[in-house]
């Protein structure tokens, strides 16, 4: 039995640099499993896809890995950017909010507050409901697990699509010190700092620390003489690990978020789109035209979107004897602040800032068989208890001219969603054939109330409607059934049956309508996993159907106001729709010094049926903007799902006289995309190209220069849209990062 100790690790703040990922795992404190190789062969992946450290090749489960020091070599500079090494996934961003897609399955609403991912991301264990950008933002990585299909028997929550997990370190016996600081174009500033030491017998401590300045913009507001898309963060974590004994083992961690950018908000006009002047205004009719420049703007607002997130969490693991014990307790609170337009100009017409405040409670219990059980099994408990509160104040001339000083929209949403859930796989017939049977349930309380009142220019508030209030439930029973078969210790394959589930929930912009109907995904997947020529080559491919239930998608909603119909994002369910296609992710250490990656993904992707779908259609004469239609788009592709995607990626070690060199190049294709339903617009194929070079000095080994690049070839493309609808606003896109660069130097205890 070890001493008791007890001590307090307090918050920090942060600066960073791009965080690194690929498939090896040389800390295993995380997972209490080490990995393994061959002196020149491929490194185990140890995951917990299943809730327990397994290595990747024995899971019967679609999963990719990545260390935090791959993503690094790789060039990817956030979590948001692991598409670029994982095949199957599609990441978005707008408003600050990250909207992942996995083998076609996601919601284009995610940004909407109060609205969830269909594919969910998880840190150290702790489900995030709103994914803002700068959560993903982290200084001491241990892994990244992508898991594709849905997951709706242990992980459950929304993961109609499947989910990601972010672990980061945890503290242990000896001190560990890194630090990173970089310079980028665009005046940028990024540094990163992890350190962890032993406080004591059997407690140790760890804070992490993360930012990033970019000083300049891609481009310019023209009218406001400001550079815009610019971004800055910082993130701090802490982690505090505490073994009482040899049996119980308690994590607490703690962190505060800080975020203010205005990249990946829509604010350029679409091409093949037009922009004219609000309805109402003195340049009613006229047309209006960007300035000439890729990135630059032209508006008399400044739109950007600020976060503040703190949180906390505990996780105690405890040895029962006949079992393993879990629990993962976690709060989470954020507010928001959206500061957005409705007519994109230089017009002081129609503004909208948008206060979001954001709270999350959950508990979740699990209890395991032992590693040393014949039958593997798991029984658990997950609980969440989440508010989300929405004030809108729209203001500007076009409000003035008829008396009002505002129009606010007050919006309140509660869920509360409890899921018992238990899974077990036991052999059958020999020991090379598993059978897995899963099975959740899942019952969601969703509450919402709205309110929208005027103001006077001069006087207090006046109703503009009545108030709204229902209270909604949901419940749903999920499951997954599946076979494995080992037919060498190298090669194993599995095939899977199984169903996921995303809640309704209300539209709160404003909210004054019944929520929307769950999403359910009924998947069919069969897979083949193989190490060989001696560890050397590493392939796994799968084929997929799934079969989805009233998608939820995006749409714009018209809000009444005293300057007329006024577009704010909202999402409502197509019928049915379906994916299928199949995926392959291979891995090739060709010698001591060279590896190679290869995955790509083919994706069929369409509506099966939505007859009342909205249709965005460009006006090309006077007023300008987009009108909107209702028809039939069955059989159109499905949203943000590329047909076809491959990436694929180098890393070569050289020793030298005066160090080591290690050069790393990634590509990353994908084919057109459809932005809507309606499919009208198409965001074409792209291609991006990123590349290092790393040296560590013979002379001091703990040194690390790095010379990095991403975009290469300074592709200029769109990472969201959205329409205006039934506005002269037309079709607007967020874009994508242009050519970066940069250097940074790493300092290793």
């Amino acid at each position: 039995m070890r001493k008791k100790a007890f001590s307090v690790v307090g918050l920090l703040l942060a600066s960073v640099a791009p965080a690194p990922l690929l498939a090896q795992t040389d800390a295993a404190a995380q997972n209490d499993a080490a990995p393994q190789s061959s002196p020149t062969g491929l490194t185990d992946i140890i995951v917990t896809a299943q809730r327990r450290s397994q290595n990747l090749q024995d899971v019967p489960v679609a999963v990719t890995a990545f260390t935090g020091e791959a993503l690094e070599t790789k060039g990817i500079a956030r979590v948001a950017d692991l598409q670029q090494a994982d095949s199957s996934l599609f990441v978005s961003q707008m408003s600050g909010v990250v909207i992942p897609f996995l083998r076609g399955v996601g919601n284009p609403g995610a940004s909407t507050p109060g609205n969830e991912a269909s594919v969910p991301v998880y840190i150290d264990d702790v489900y995030y409901s709103r994914l803002a950008s700068a959560y993903l933002e982290l200084a001491n990585i241990e892994r990244v697990e992508v898991l594709k299909g849905p997951q709706g028997t242990l992980f459950g929550r929304n993961s109609t699509g499947g989910l990601m997990q972010v672990f980061t370190r945890d503290p242990g016996d000896s001190t560990d010190l890194s630090a990173t600081l970089g310079y980028a174009n665009y005046d940028t500033i990024s540094g990163k700092l992890y350190a962890a030491t032993p406080l004591g017998d059997g407690v140790a401590a760890g804070i992490s620390v993360v930012g990033l300045d970019q000083r300049n913009g891609w481009g310019r507001n023209e009218f406001l003489d400001k550079d815009t898309y610019k971004r800055k963060f910082y993130n701090i974590r802490s982690k505090l690990v505490f073994e009482p004994s040899d049996t119980t083992k308690i994590r607490l961690s703690g962190f505060y978020t800080y975020q203010r950018q205005n990249q990946g908000n829509a604010v350029s006009i679409y091409p093949g789109t037009t922009r004219g002047y609000p309805l109402g205004s003195p340049l009613q009719g006229t047309q209006y035209f960007d300035p000439p420049g890729f990135y630059d703007i032209y508006a008399n607002t400044e739109i950007f979107h600020r976060l503040r997130g703190w949180g906390g969490s505990i996780k105690i693991d405890q040895e029962l004897g006949f079992a393993d014990f879990t629990s993962i307790t976690s709060y989470r609170k954020a507010k928001e602040l959206l500061n957005y337009e409705g007519d994109h100009t230089e017009l002081n017409w129609l503004a909208f800032p948008i206060r979001i405040g954001d709270r999350q409670i959950t508990q979740e219990l699990q209890l395991k068989s032992l590693p040393s059980s014949k039958i593997s099994w798991i029984l658990g408990f997950f609980y969440m208890n989440s508010r989300t509160n929405v004030n809108v104040r729209i203001n500007g001339d076009a409000l003035t001219l008829n008396g009002l000083a505002s129009q606010n929209i007050h919006s309140r949403q509660k869920i509360e969603s409890l899921a018992p859930f238990a899974q077990a796989t036991f052999p059958v017939v020999d020991d090379k054939t598993n059978v897995t049977i899963g099975l959740r349930y899942t019952k969601d309380r969703v509450q919402g109330d709205g309110q929208v009142s005027l103001t006077p220019l001069v006087g207090a508030d006046i109703p503009a409607a009545p108030d709204y209030h229902q209270v909604a439930s949901f419940d749903k029973w999920t499951y997954k059934v599946s076979v494995d078969h080992n037919f060498t210790d190298d090669i194993m394959a599995y095939a899977t049956w199984s169903r996921g589930y995303k809640s309704g929930t209300f539209n709160t912009i404003p909210l004054s309508a019944p929520p929307t109907n769950p999403e359910t995904v009924t998947s069919y997947e069969a897979g083949l996993k193989m190490t060989l020529f001696d560890r050397r080559v590493r392939a796994n491919v799968a084929v997929f159907r799934n079969d989805i239930k009233d998608p939820q998608v995006q749409l714009v909603q018209l809000v009444d106001t005293p300057a007329g119909p006024t577009p704010f994002v909202a999402f409502a369910n197509a019928d049915k729709a379906r994916t299928k296609g199949f995926e392959f992710d291979t891995s090739f250490q060709v010698t001591e010094r060279l590896r190679l990656d290869l995955a790509g993904q083919y994706l069929w992707a369409k509506f099966i049926s939505f007859d009342s779908a909205p249709i965005n259609v460009p006006i090309f004469t006077p007023p300008w903007g987009v009108t909107l239609a209702v028809g039939d788009v069955g059989g159109n592709r499905l949203s943000q799902t590329p047909k076809w995607k491959v990436n694929a990626g180098f890393n070569y070690e050289l020793p030298t006289a005066v160090g080591q060199f290690s050069f790393a190049g990634q590509m990353s294709y994908r084919s057109s995309l459809k932005w809507d339903p309606d499919n009208i617009l198409t965001e074409p194929k792209l291609t991006l190209f990123n590349g290092s070079i790393s040296f560590k000095p013979e002379f001091n080994n703990k040194l690390t220069f790095r010379l990095w690049g991403a975009n290469l070839t300074n592709e200029k493309y769109f990472n969201n849209e959205i329409p205006q609808t039934n506005t002269p606003a037309g079709d607007l896109g967020g874009v994508g990062d242009p050519r970066t660069y940069g250097v940074e130097v790493r300092f290793d205890l």
